[in-house]
């Protein structure tokens, strides 16, 4: 698979004007494609999987939190490409020794925490647990037992959590090939009701058959939405103004 970790940087390469820029709503997957490469133009039917990474706040243009990219999000495209391409893209991508050795750096410095709840369960086990059983009741040795089982899933869930927080660095970087079919985060915003990406394609000929094979995604500004976010955050404005002015009045 193929893509670019793109965890926090910035969209100006998408956002700038651009000869075949697009923007859709809907998700990538429900996306249309003509039966083409999108790198040369030859008539192909193969997919390549395309995975990009992008952060929490990446693409949200008036947000300042996201919902939908807590931490970050791995999204994919199955974007066409002919067989010369995709084993070009298979030459340019970057290795997977490279890929493992920078998921295995994070994993070791998140799973750090790990190491506390986990040597304090194997103190209980080992220490506590033995001499518990000698001289203590059953209750005791049983407490003791469920205190260690505690602390044990603690570290076993920290370093699990690691192991998800690190499926990023799995993720290559896009190459010369998938550049040639590039995608934002979703750039929605507070009350739309789907998902929405600029699309950016190298190729005019794939940018035309594209986008008349997604003609209804096509987005229109809608000035009704517009007027409804503004209400919202204006009435957000004010609860918050009241809110304060009445803590001053209470703490009075």
């Amino acid at each position: 698979m193929s893509g670019a970790a793109a965890l926090g940087l910035p969209l100006d390469g998408l956002l700038e004007p651009h000869p075949n820029r697009v923007e859709l709503t809907g998700p990538l997957r429900s996306l249309g494609f003509p039966n083409r490469c999108a790198n040369c133009g030859v008539v192909t039917s193969e997919r390549l999987p395309v995975r990009k990474v992008f952060g929490r706040n990446a693409g949200h243009r008036r947000r300042t939190r996201s919902r939908r990219y807590r931490g970050y999000r791995i999204d994919t495209a199955l974007v066409p490409y002919c067989g010369a391409c995709i084993a070009q893209d298979a030459r340019e991508r970057q290795s997977m020794a490279s890929r493992w050795g920078a998921r295995l750096g994070g994993l070791l410095l998140r799973s750090f925490p790990a190491l506390f709840p986990l040597g304090f369960a194997v103190f209980l086990l080992t220490s506590v647990g033995p001499a518990s059983a000698a001289s203590a009741s059953g209750e005791g040795t049983g407490f003791v037992g469920v205190l260690a089982l505690v602390f044990g899933g603690a570290g076993v869930c920290l370093i699990a959590h690691a192991w998800w927080d690190t499926r990023r660095c799995m993720v290559p970087r896009q190459t010369s090939v998938t550049l040639a079919f590039d995608f934002s985060p979703d750039v929605s915003d507070l009350l739309d009701r789907s998902q929405r990406r600029f699309y950016a394609i190298r190729d005019p000929a794939f940018a035309e058959a594209f986008t008349a094979l997604n003609r209804d995604r096509v987005w229109q500004p809608d000035p009704a939405a517009v007027r409804a976010e503004m209400r919202v955050w204006i009435v957000c404005g004010v609860v918050l103004v009241i809110g304060a002015l009445l803590a001053a009045v209470l703490d009075r």
